[in-house]
């Protein structure tokens, strides 16, 4: 039984990440040709969302544009997050310490998300989109997140990724998972160097910390071939400035709870 999202509303945010990616007005065509909706549908959806005010129509361009409403809609969150709580001091740190992509994570169901990163200016990196989401299962900063849950929580998330068949070309057992989750919670990080994406690695720490009870996770991205012998001093470099970091913004630990405070849509 796969999970399947409700069409309009999937499509609804599709549209807007068309806009994100071309940033740029564009026409009824170039919207249903490039997300493969159909002419009719795409209309109507277009229609609704110009009287929602979350698009622009100009009819002399006939072109379509998302309106400030939709970056209004996350404004406040990101400033609570990024200077609030003192997570952009973190990220800028570890940026100018590293010169690799840093990235701010966080648990979204059976997936993580990266609500916030900074990217390099060389070209050996290949960073996710900022809001992007990757199964638990499937993903440095998943592990990391796992490893701070009990064993009965880590199988639930394990047994209902499976049972949606999120994740079917790289099933991993439950024997890998926890003989990962060991060795994650002796040496406090994770580092992928087999990332999904050939070429990448990554190093990911669970903060302890959480955002309105959402758990963190800091991570650095970026080629295996960079990454992969300064894996020793960049573990360092995030040990150490973590610490600085939680010297300069005191906030209250994350403490794991039972396994029933997992809420997992599923259910």
């Amino acid at each position: 039984m796969k999970r399947k999202p409700v069409k309009s509303a999937s499509r609804t945010f599709e549209v807007l990440e068309l806009f994100r990616d071309r940033r740029a007005p564009l026409r009824l065509n170039e919207i249903y040709s490039a997300l493969g909706y159909p002419q009719s549908s795409t209309t109507n959806l277009l229609k609704s969302m110009v009287i929602e005010g979350y698009l622009n129509y100009n009819r002399n361009t006939r072109t379509y544009l998302p309106t400030l409403q939709v970056a209004s809609l996350g404004s406040w969150l990101y400033g609570h997050v990024a200077f609030g709580s003192g997570y952009s001091w973190l990220i800028d740190e570890l940026y100018r310490k590293t010169d690799e992509t840093i990235v701010l994570v966080t648990q979204n169901d059976l997936f993580i998300q990266y609500v916030m990163m900074r990217v390099p200016d060389h070209p050996h990196k290949r960073p996710p989109n900022p809001g992007e989401m990757r199964l638990m299962l499937d993903a440095t900063s998943g592990m990391a997140l796992m490893s701070r849950m009990r064993d009965r929580e880590i199988d639930k998330i394990y047994r209902y990724s499976n049972y949606y068949e999120l994740n079917p070309d790289r099933r991993i057992t439950l024997e890998d998972v926890m003989s990962r989750i060991r060795w994650i919670r002796h040496t406090g990080y994770v580092y992928w160097p087999e990332h999904p994406v050939p070429g990448i690695a990554s190093i990911a720490m669970p903060l302890g910390e959480s955002i309105h009870g959402i758990p963190l996770v800091i991570g650095i991205g970026g080629t295996t071939a960079r990454l992969s012998p300064r894996r020793a001093e960049f573990v360092e470099i995030m040990r150490d400035t973590i610490a600085e970091f939680r010297g300069r913004f005191p906030q209250d630990q994350h403490v794991p709870g039972d396994e029933d405070d997992l809420e997992i849509a599923a259910e």
